[in-house]
């Protein structure tokens, strides 16, 4: 192996503006790509959904398919991962930056052609970075507390970039509520270039020290019908993959039409940049209050009682509209509280998973259990990228409008708190019916692995 430094704060460091750098450019897409199509090239809703629910589920596909070829690559002595990054980074750049043009003056068709071949080419391009980047951490280092600070350092990325977007966006892209469309170009240049910017530092920081070649031999396939069988027998996996795919596609569709809720039901758009900031006092809540209350009534329960508050707090504002935007603000991120179990306890739900697995077949299968429930996150994010803007349509969005009319606001506040309600009630009922892990069975499933380990230690 070539002898390099110790693993250091440098490569902590450089881990999280890896992580910062995939950030400016996919999660700026996420949140305004959309948005830019239908206000800026006034396509209409249901062709942008179309559009991202066929390419979400090719990037679903496409994921394994690189993650082959960057497992195949030969280690020259440059790193296994390193150069991916480095050469890719530059062209995802490009194409991100390509997708905010503004082409509005071509023909309908011609638009919507500009529109696939950008975003297909540039999910492309980004697997290339993101599978690379995130296999990085395994062989920067082998030591497990290296490897946790990793993962720790690497979340510092994507919170640095919401902190700074879901505050800057909304008072940069918009003027007189109105979008700005040389605005979203510049903003995703500068996105880029600091993207690009840090993913060279990551290449040149990150340092791999965990030397393995390619396996020679033919690799056993994954069986996905072996996949589904187990998946039938873990109740546990189950409940969460159901649980967890409904409650992001509801989370995604509301979250999808907020700036039209912003923009066309309160008339201010740039007054979401109050409830970007708000957002970080509400997640630093619920980081620091989770551990807490998840630790006296139970992850299971503790999600449920939590989530079901907001989802009535919904219903009552489904009812009753509010035309007042900073007290909607502050009920919505109240609620955000409620909900905020679904985000940061699932890991641990299916980490108990994983341990009800090998309670029930003697095996962990931890590969088969995390891969079966990042394929379902995966498509539910395909799904809800494409299911706000089919929602949006149904709503009754005019692109030709540059004001929508009283009756879509209407619509458009049903709509917005509806899917809300709907969402996590599914999400609620189905994690108490399936997901059958309550606190007390989780200390009785603790105990039984705990004995079996035991007893099989001693023979």
């Amino acid at each position: 192996m070539k002898e390099t430094r110790p693993f250091s704060m440098k490569d902590k460091i450089g881990y999280t503006l890896g992580d910062l750098g995939c950030c400016c450019t996919e999660q700026f897409r996420a949140m305004y790509l959309a948005i830019f199509y239908t206000l800026v090239l006034k396509v209409n809703p249901v062709h942008v959904g179309i559009l991202m629910l066929v390419t979400k589920l090719w990037d679903a596909i496409n994921d394994p398919l690189i993650g082959a070829l960057v497992d195949s690559h030969k280690n020259t002595g440059k790193g296994k991962f390193i150069p991916w990054i480095k050469f890719f980074a530059f062209p995802t750049a490009v194409l991100c930056v390509l997708g905010f043009v503004n082409v509005s003056n071509f023909a309908y068709g011609a638009r919507l052609a500009y529109m696939f071949i950008t975003y297909v080419v540039y999910e492309i391009m980004y697997t290339c970075v993101n599978v690379p980047f995130g296999s990085l951490s395994s062989v920067m280092t082998d030591d497990v507390n290296q490897r946790t600070d990793l993962s720790r350092y690497r979340s510092l990325g994507g919170t640095i970039f919401m902190t700074v977007i879901v505050i800057a966006g909304p008072l940069f892209l918009y003027k007189d509520n109105q979008p700005v469309p040389s605005h979203f170009l510049m903003m995703a240049a500068v996105c880029a270039v600091i993207g690009f910017i840090c993913l060279m530092i990551t290449a040149n920081w990150c340092k791999e020290r965990v030397i393995t070649e390619p396996i020679k031999e033919e690799k056993e396939k994954l069986n996905y019908l072996q996949v589904l069988k187990d998946i039938t027998k873990n109740k546990a996996l189950l409940g969460v993959m159901l649980s967890s795919f409904i409650g992001i596609v509801g989370a995604g569709m509301v979250n999808g039409l907020n700036t039209y809720l912003f923009r066309d039901y309160f008339g201010n758009v740039a007054i979401m940049a109050i409830s970007g900031m708000l957002s970080v006092l509400w997640s630093l809540i619920a980081f620091v209050g989770i551990k807490f209350v998840a630790k006296k009534f139970g992850k299971k329960e503790w999600i449920m009682y939590s989530a079901t508050f907001s989802v009535v707090v919904f219903a009552i504002l489904f009812f009753f509209p509010m035309k007042n935007p900073l007290l909607f603000i502050i009920i919505n991120g109240i609620c955000y509280l409620g909900v905020s179990g679904f985000q940061v306890l699932i890991w641990a739900l299916v980490n108990d998973a994983i341990d009800y697995q090998e309670l029930q077949t003697g095996k962990r299968n931890e590969g088969i259990v995390y891969s079966a429930y990042t394929f379902f996150r995966k498509l539910a994010n395909a799904v809800s990228g494409s299911m706000s803007s089919f929602a949006l349509a149904i709503a009754g969005f005019n692109v030709n409008l540059e004001v929508q009319s009283d009756a879509f606001a209407g619509h458009l506040w049903k709509t917005y708190t509806g899917l809300y309600v709907v969402g996590y009630l599914l999400a609620v009922l189905v994690l108490k019916f399936v997901y059958p892990l309550t606190k007390e069975k989780t200390e009785e499933m603790l105990h039984q692995l705990a004995d079996k380990r035991n007893a099989a230690n001693a023979e």
